[in-house]
Formats: C-alpha cells, sequence, structure tokens
C-alpha cells in the first residue's frame, strides 16, 4: 500500500490540524462526532511503524494479525473479530478505493500520508464489511514540487528493506504523477527446529504508480496501479500440548519448507466532477491476487503429507456518488456501489515421498464462489444552530453468493444476504474545543459457506447466516491550554449477532464457521496527548472490551463467558522528543510501551493467554534532507501467540504461531 498525528499519538498544536475524511468529507479531527484514531506519516516514521501490524498496536481496541499465510490475516476492532475464510469486520480503502478481500490487505505501509481508524458499525456509508469500522489508508500526492524520497533499512534476521518514491509534475498545474518502487528481504527470526533455520523468510518487491490530470478547473482524473509479488515462508505452526500454550522453548518443526507464493494488483480511476450543484465522483477498480501454498501438511518432521492451496482472487468494483458543496447548512451525498468477485480455491493434500503414504491423495477441493454485491446509500449533515448538529445515513446492501465444489457432484448451493443499515448521530458543540456525540448505528457483514465435505462430516450447516451489529455510542472531544492538551473519550454498548467463529476438527478433518448467536460487548477509548513544551509530546490511548456470549446455540452452552480472539483491552503509552544537536542537527527520541491485556482463543475460555507488554524505540539524527536512526522493536523480548487455534492438530494438541522476538536495526533515509 502506498500513505500527520491524532490525540493519542500526537495533538496537533494551536498552529497545525488534523483533517481528515472518515465522513467522506474532509473536517478537523475534533469536529468529527465518531471515535476516529488518526495515525499520521510522521508517527508512522517516528514509530518505526512499516506495516499493519505494527500500526494496531498505536490504535486502542484495534488488532492486525498474521496468520498461517499472508492473505488471512485476523483483524479484530472493538470485540468484532475475522473467522478464517470469512470477511474483515471493518471496511478498508485505499485513496477511496475499497480493498474487495483480506487478499490485498496484507502489505507494507509504502508513502503513507495517514491511517484513519473509524471505530464502531459504518455501514451507513462503506456498506457489508464495515460492522465494526471501516480504516481508510491515504497515501501522499503528487504536486508541482519534484520530489525523490529514498530509504534503505537494515536489521536482526538480515532484514532489509528499500524504498524510493519519486513524485513532480509532467505539466505544471495539469499532470503529475508518482513511482514508488520498493523491496523487502528477511531471513526471519522465529527458528524452526526440523529445518534448522528460521521460518518467518520473505522475499517481496513492490511497484506502484500514480498519475493525476487536471482535465479542467472542473474535473479531475486519477490513474493507480500497483503490483506486489514475492514469496514467503508460511504455514509455520508449532504443535502445542495442552496445558503449554506459554512454553516458547516448543518450536515449530517441520521437515518441508513452506513456501507461499504472492501476486496482488490493483488498477483504479479516480473521476471527480464539480459543478455549481456539488461533485460526481466516479471510483473504478480491478483487482487480481494469487496465493499459491506448497509446502508441509502434517507441521511435523516425519515425511508424512505435502499440500498444495492456490487462492485466485478477480474483483471489479464500482461506486458513484453526488456530493453537495460543503458550505451549506444542509449537506447531503448519495451513492451506489457494486462488486462481483470470484474466488477460486484448490487445495490438494498427498503423501510426502519416502513416507508410508506416498502419493496418496488424502485430501482435497476445488471451491468455486461468486458473490455479486449492489448498494444504495445517503447521508446528511445538518447544522441544527445553537450548537446542534444532527448526521443521518442509511444503506441498503445485497450481497448474492454462490459456491461450488467441482470435484463434488450436486455441492453447489446459492443465496442472498442483504440488510438496511441506518446510523444517527447528534453532536454538540460547549465551546469552540469541546464538542460532544451520541449515536446509534447498524453494521452488517455477508454470511457464507462451509465446505461441503466439511460440512457433511461435522453436520454443521452448510450456510451461516449474516452477522448485524447494532452501536449506541456517547463521546466527549476536548482540547485546552491552546490546544497543547487533547483528551478524547469515547464509552459504547452493541449487540452482535451471529458472530462467525472458525474452528478446526480432526475426528473427523473438517474446518468449518459457525454462528454465536448473541454477543454483547461493552467498552470505550481514552486518547490523550501532553505537549508541555516546544518537541516533548506525550501520548496516552487505552481501549477495553468486555464481550459476553448471552447466548451460543440457543441453551445456557457457553453463557456469560468472553467471546474469542478478543483482548481485553489494549493500550499504549508514547513519549517523543525533538531537540537542536550542535546547532546543526536535529534530534529524536521516540518511547513506546504497549499492552494488550487477557484473550481467549475459543467459546470455553479454556485456552486463554495475556496481558502481554511490548516496547519499542527509535533514536535518529536529522540535517537537511537526511537522517540516520536505530531502532529497535519488542525490546522486552516478550513472546505470545499471535495466533492460537485449539485442538488443530488432534484433541490436545493445539496449533499455535508465534510473534516475531526483539529486532533491531538502522535506517538511511534521504528527501531531495
Amino acid at each position: 500500500m502506498v500513505a500527520e498525528d491524532a490525540a493519542a499519538q500526537s495533538a496537533p498544536s494551536s498552529s497545525e490540524e488534523v483533517l481528515v475524511t472518515a465522513r467522506r468529507r474532509e473536517e478537523r479531527l475534533q469536529d468529527v462526532p465518531a471515535s476516529v484514531a488518526v495515525i499520521t506519516a510522521s508517527t508512522l516514521e517516528n514509530a518505526s511503524v512499516t506495516n499493519l501490524t505494527e500500526l494496531s498496536r498505536l490504535v486502542p481496541n484495534f488488532s492486525f494479525e498474521n496468520y498461517y499465510r499472508a492473505g488471512i490475516p485476523y483483524v479484530s476492532l472493538r470485540g468484532i473479530s475475522t473467522a478464517q475464510g470469512g470477511e474483515a469486520p471493518v471496511a478498508i480503502l485505499v485513496d477511496g478505493v475499497q480493498t474487495p478481500s483480506l487478499e490485498f490487505v496484507n502489505q507494507d505501509l509504502l508513502d503513507i500520508a495517514s491511517v484513519e481508524v473509524l471505530r464502531g458499525p459504518q455501514g451507513a456509508l462503506y456498506g457489508r464489511g464495515a460492522i465494526a469500522g471501516a480504516m481508510l489508508i491515504n497515501t501522499t500526492r503528487p504536486t508541482n514540487n519534484f520530489s525523490n524520497d529514498l530509504l534503505l533499512s537494515y536489521g536482526r534476521g538480515e532484514t532489509a528493506r528499500f524504498v524510493d518514491t519519486v513524485s513532480g509534475p509532467i505539466i505544471a498545474d495539469r499532470v503529475w504523477a508518482k513511482l514508488t518502487l520498493a523491496a523487502r528481504y528477511t531471513g526471519g527470526l522465529i527458528y524452526d527446529s526440523g529445518l534448522k533455520r528460521d521460518a518467518d523468510w520473505s522475499r517481496q518487491r513492490s511497484f506502484h504508480a500514480e498519475i493525476d490530470v487536471a482535465v479542467s478547473d472542473a474535473t479531475r482524473v486519477e490513474f493507480r496501479a500497483g503490483v506486489v509479488g514475492g514469496v514467503d515462508g508460511g504455514s509455520f505452526l508449532a504443535q502445542v500440548p495442552d496445558g503449554k500454550i506459554s512454553d516458547f522453548s516448543i518450536r515449530p518443526s517441520r521437515n518441508l519448507n513452506t513456501t507461499d507464493t504472492r501476486e496482488l494488483q490493483a488498477y483504479s480511476v479516480k473521476i471527480d466532477h464539480v459543478t455549481n450543484f456539488g461533485t460526481f465522483t466516479s471510483i473504478s477498480q480491478y483487482a487480481h491476487s494469487l496465493s499459491d501454498v506448497l509446502g508441509d501438511a502434517d507441521w511435523s518432521t516425519a515425511p508424512v503429507a505435502v499440500q498444495r492451496n492456490n487462492i485466485t482472487v478477480r474483483a471489479v468494483n464500482q461506486d458513484l456518488r453526488y456530493s453537495s458543496p460543503t458550505d451549506q447548512r444542509v449537506q447531503w451525498q448519495i451513492g451506489a456501489f457494486f462488486q462481483h468477485r470470484k474466488v477460486m480455491n484448490f487445495l490438494d493434500v498427498f503423501g510426502q515421498a519416502g513416507g508410508p503414504l506416498a502419493g496418496v491423495k488424502l485430501a482435497g477441493g476445488n471451491q468455486d464462489s461468486h458473490s455479486t454485491a449492489y448498494a444504495v446509500y445517503g447521508q446528511t449533515n445538518i447544522d441544527l444552530g445553537s450548537g446542534f448538529k444532527f448526521t443521518g445515513a442509511l444503506r441498503y446492501d445485497v450481497d448474492d453468493r454462490y459456491d461450488n465444489d467441482r470435484q463434488v457432484r450436486g455441492s453447489a448451493i446459492s443465496t442472498s444476504f442483504n440488510a438496511l443499515q441506518p446510523q444517527g448521530t447528534l453532536a454538540y458543540q460547549f465551546a469552540p474545543d469541546i464538542n460532544a456525540y451520541v449515536t446509534i448505528g447498524r453494521g452488517f457483514r455477508s454470511g457464507g459457506f462451509n465446505g461441503y465435505g466439511d460440512s457433511l462430516a461435522l453436520g454443521i450447516p452448510r450456510t451461516y447466516p449474516k452477522e448485524t451489529s447494532t452501536n449506541y455510542e456517547a463521546g466527549l472531544k476536548t482540547q485546552f491550554l491552546d490546544r497543547k492538551v487533547t483528551v478524547n473519550l469515547s464509552a459504547f454498548h452493541t449487540d452482535y449477532e451471529n458472530e462467525q467463529f472458525y474452528f478446526v476438527s480432526t475426528a473427523p478433518i473438517a474446518r468449518n464457521i459457525v454462528s454465536i448467536k448473541s454477543v454483547t460487548i461493552d467498552g470505550g477509548e481514552l486518547e490523550a496527548s501532553w505537549r508541555p513544551m516546544q518537541g516533548l509530546t506525550f501520548g496516552l490511548g487505552i481501549g477495553v472490551n468486555d464481550t459476553n456470549i448471552d447466548d451460543f446455540n440457543g441453551t445456557a452452552l457457553f453463557r456469560g463467558n468472553r467471546a474469542p480472539n478478543v483482548y481485553g483491552y489494549s493500550g499504549n503509552v508514547s513519549v517523543e522528543y525533538r531537540t537542536t544537536l550542535f546547532e546543526k542537527f536535529e534530534g529524536l527520541a521516540r518511547l513506546d510501551y504497549q499492552r494488550n491485556g487477557p484473550i481467549h482463543y475459543d467459546p470455553t475460555n479454556i485456552y486463554g493467554f495475556g496481558p502481554t507488554a511490548y516496547l519499542n524505540a527509535r533514536f535518529a539524527v536529522q540535517r537537511g534532507g537526511w537522517s540516520v536512526a536505530l531502532w529497535g522493536k519488542n525490546l522486552t523480548n516478550t513472546h505470545a501467540p499471535t495466533v492460537f487455534s485449539p485442538g488443530a492438530f488432534a484433541p490436545g494438541l493445539n496449533g499455535r504461531i508465534d510473534n516475531q522476538p526483539i529486532s533491531t536495526g538502522v535506517e538511511l533515509s534521504w528527501h531531495f
């Protein structure tokens, strides 16, 4: 992906503002009646953030973790998480273009201007998938000023990065262009005791290009293309017996080096045409992804089984909308959205050469899945006077889905998921820097289909239903002492229906998603910052998720337990100091302390972990356009699961993917 701070990171001084587009209009962050975290370009650099996993550590109540391959990360926001094979709980947009699948999300953050995380259901604007919120990744824009930004980094695990972004005018005031080239290589940091090497190695390359054309004073067209490719070490699960979840001497131990070869392509065109009555916007996208996994299927040193898993996604998006001028007391926006997506998932598991089952086909499938989604939506913002403002939004989504295992006759199935998603917000301004709001909103995530053979094996329904969330929220946003202090508060209650939970069975072997009928989530966020003097900033962010299973399956089973794969709380504290050194240099020091509360990995709450804490640091010296920095991540060398799958290998034998241990490195950058 090719992308300054909000309250928890670096509050704006009296001379600067943080502007956001979370509601599809440019607004001052402190005026937006919603819980929004904004991570700016300067914070990304100063906190040594290079990917969404690291970014999520800075956003309370948000987590993003890698799973057994890059295309299916675990994403959680405000207690609502991803089920493997399901959809993300957040709508993710890059430069206003909605990503059609999680397959496209897990990329390095390159040339980022800001990342906005909008918490709470945002279905009224962003549709299906925005059941917990939305994330907007905004890249820098080319201008009339030529620039070249070059970065080189090297760290522990033979980790090397190269990023170069060239931007400037082709025809001044008419045509601008930007090109980003990047490469990343790492030998890895997580040791595989069977292979006698690190398992999380990676070789990636990225190409992103943008051309902006001012066709006229009223019309602007933006062309974007991105290609990401490479190969990773994948599927490095450790086999962990019951009671040993905290024993990190247990490592992945395989006899085959699993590879995940990925290629991502995305091409988009955005057109903005301004008239006296408003702005017409069209966003079109074609996206294609390929993930080819080849390697160990039994995750042991024995020559038992090999897997080949090939996943292809093709998608076309079209978003059309018309927005009123922004200088009116009543502002409005109407739009329509279309997406067609096709997913091919081929799996072949066979006996490994030299083993007792050599050449024998053990399992497989050839899933052909289609989805066609339509939506219409509208939003209005009304200045009621006397400090009151009202925002109302409504969206109706239809998602037609089809699934067929081409290897099984009669397995074809189709259905349609739909939902009406309203949202209403009332905001009141007590003073120029004190704003409060209350909001009610509804979110929706499509259901889907379990594999034909898997559902038969366990007697699980082939179709799992759509999810819905209804969120009630109140918030307060404040700034004082000449905006040197920012304190933002939010509290919410969410009624969450049909939570999708993924589990693995080994007797018989099956992978399925089931629904937890009813969950309630109570929580909130506190985000604050303080600038006591020039160059010194303290930041604080705390998020709480109190989840409760009210009804698992219509009985008392698991009632009162916590929902799976959700941290009870998350928080971060940062201190950043800038100063002049020797009258010619600028020095930077930043420390980030992050803490995650306890987490449970299934509805029984038998398997759990935490809390955990991490410390990151960065020290840099800058002069003119160049800088040199030393960085450290996980300096406490904390060990924790990023993913834990109960019973993944056998009853009492679980799958665990570990986080990366301590890493340090040096970074050089030039801007000219």
